[in-house]
């Protein structure tokens, strides 16, 4: 019997020993990693190299105006109006065109328009410029000696072959201004001339205030002078305008006068008002003057005068908006549609973003927008990263965007109208990269399995430590009772 309890105990320290090297073994597998996860480098999702900002893509098939660069012989750039420089008798035109074209030429022509009053010396004024994308122009004109001043349009007809190789033909339009000419002769000034018949005349016509806006009145004095050789009777002067938005201030609109005789003068004024929905500029007004002579002739005379009138500038555009989310290296596009919901013009109108991580590729020049009219274009915006700005070291987070319309009014006042944006900028997913989500699943689920082998093996152990004790503790009391 001795034997037999010797031998169940040392039967029992081997199961001991088994069990403390399982839960020795089962600690070191939830201490550590796989091989393969010790050995593996952390591997860093690479960054995306920066993209240049990309340069202005103008239409496949068609040149435009660079109209944000100043040039040599350029004062101001298109959009802030250029004018041709005048000097020492001569004219010089710059024209830079960007675009693409089948072999990189593109030949300009300049058309003068009709030789009557025209201060050009007329030739054959053409260039070609090589360059591909861009094309810079310097046409060089005389002026003729009798120049007149004034603002003279000259038309810069572009011919090239476009990228499919077909010919193509664009025209641009540049105003010259000559201001060392002499002045116009006045339409108004008309020579008295000696006449077997009564001719009234208006000699001279004053309107006060010079300048007027909407629902104001202004006065008109003006002198009738009878240049004729006879007496002008039943002289009879009606006013008005044809001009939508200026009307007169009364409710007639019409007076008789005394007869004229001939060599005398005779000063008149009246009132003319604007209602608010007169437009901005040279409004006209006229004047008529019906009267009859000795013999029962009739005559009839109307002249038209003009008043100036200034409008406030009104605008409103389409709003835009970022999406919530953008991705580093995309390009998103933007409306740039702007209203003119005025009575003046709107000049020079251009649309631009800024804000950090975001460049457009290029500002939108919508020109010249009239009253009740509307400019449409679209602005394309490249997404980078917040660090492609200065003064940011993060390269992904929030940003935020200022959307800015600029346009000056008929007075020469600049106004813009900004409206805020904001978005994200994400990180570019790579393809076949696990994302950080996936990677902590994968790690949740190693834990949880190891974790649940160590406890297998704890239930395990006690599990035969208590199956000993019972056995042990039975041939205790066996042997008790022997």
């Amino acid at each position: 019997m001795k034997k037999m309890v010797l031998g169940f105990t040392i039967f029992l320290i081997v199961m001991l020993c088994f069990m403390s090297t399982a839960l020795a073994e089962g600690d070191a597998l939830e201490g550590q990693e796989s091989p393969a996860q010790t050995e593996a480098t952390p591997t860093t999702t690479p960054e995306p190299t920066p993209e240049p900002t990309p340069k202005p893509t103008p239409v496949v098939d068609q040149l435009i105006i660079d109209s944000r660069h100043l040039y040599d012989g350029m004062d101001r750039t298109y959009a802030d109006g250029y004018v041709p420089r005048v000097v020492n008798g001569r004219v010089y035109i710059i024209l830079p065109l960007i675009g693409e074209t089948y072999d990189g030429k593109v030949t300009v022509t300049a058309d003068l328009g009709t030789t009557v009053d025209s201060p050009f010396v007329f030739g054959n004024y053409s260039q070609t410029a090589g360059g591909w994308g861009r094309y810079l122009f310097m046409l060089e004109i005389p002026l003729v000696s009798e120049r007149i001043n004034g603002s003279y349009p000259v038309t810069l007809k572009a011919d090239y072959l476009d990228v499919l190789g077909q010919q193509k033909q664009q025209s641009f339009t540049v105003y010259v201004t000559v201001t060392d000419g002499k002045n116009p002769p006045d339409p108004n000034d008309v020579p008295k001339q000696e006449v077997e018949k009564p001719e009234l005349f208006i000699s001279e016509c004053t309107v006060d205030p010079g300048t007027v806006g909407g629902e104001e009145e202004f006065s008109v004095s003006v002198t009738i002078d009878n240049i004729g050789s006879i007496r002008a009777r039943s002289v009879r002067l009606s006013y008005g305008s044809e001009a939508a938005g200026i009307i007169p201030a009364e409710t007639n609109s019409a007076m008789h006068l005394e007869n004229i005789s001939s060599g005398k003068s005779e000063a008149v004024s009246f009132k003319l008002r604007t209602t608010k929905d007169v437009l901005a500029g040279e409004q006209p007004f006229y004047i008529t003057l019906d009267y009859v002579d000795l013999y029962g002739g009739v005559y009839t005379n109307t002249r038209t005068f003009l008043v100036h009138v200034t409008q406030p500038a009104n605008m409103s555009y389409d709003p835009v908006s970022l999406p919530k989310e953008v991705t580093a290296g995309e390009t998103v596009s933007l409306p740039a549609n702007v209203f003119n919901i005025g009575k003046s013009t709107l000049r020079n109108v251009s649309v631009n973003l800024s804000g950090a991580g975001l460049f457009p590729t290029s500002s939108v020049f919508l020109g010249d927008i009239q009253p009740g009219q509307a400019g449409y274009g679209e602005l394309k915006v490249f997404v980078g990263m917040l660090s492609m700005t200065e003064g940011y070291t993060e390269s992904y987070g929030r940003t935020s965007a200022v959307y800015t319309i600029s346009y000056t009014d008929d007075a020469g006042e600049a106004h813009t109208v900004e409206q805020q944006l904001s978005t994200e900028i994400k990180q570019p997913v790579i393809a076949g990269e696990k994302t950080e989500a996936e990677r902590k699943a994968e790690e949740e689920q190693k834990r949880a399995m190891s974790q649940w082998w160590v406890s297998a093996l704890v239930a395990f152990a006690i599990i035969s430590i208590v199956v000993a004790l019972i056995v042990v503790g039975k041939f205790t009391r066996m042997m008790k009772m022997k």
